[in-house]
């Protein structure tokens, strides 16, 4: 499960997008039609509640969040581009 400040983050930046594969609780239809909640691989979708998601392309979401330098709540330090600037930017 992650929290709705994690996943605003996350699409904010364009990580999960609705290519992105997550493995969450859907609602299906059981035997006799009702419905149910099962756990499946699916396209990531934006009214998909945070709760529900148990991992983002195959790992948790603190781990998926923690390979692009964010905090498991959500924030995330901006940093100065390194290297060589750009002939525009030093007129």
């Amino acid at each position: 499960m992650m929290n709705e400040s994690l996943l605003v983050t996350l699409v904010e930046r364009k990580l999960v997008t609705e290519e992105t594969i997550v493995y969450a609780s859907v609602k299906s239809k059981g035997l006799g039609g009702k419905d149910i909640f099962i756990k499946k691989d699916v396209y990531w979708y934006p009214g998909m509640p945070a709760g529900a998601i148990h991992d983002i392309e195959g790992m948790v979401p603190e781990r998926f969040a923690k390979a692009y330098n964010i905090k498991p709540d959500g924030t995330y330090k901006e940093h100065k581009k390194r290297g060589r600037k750009p002939k525009a930017e030093l007129a």
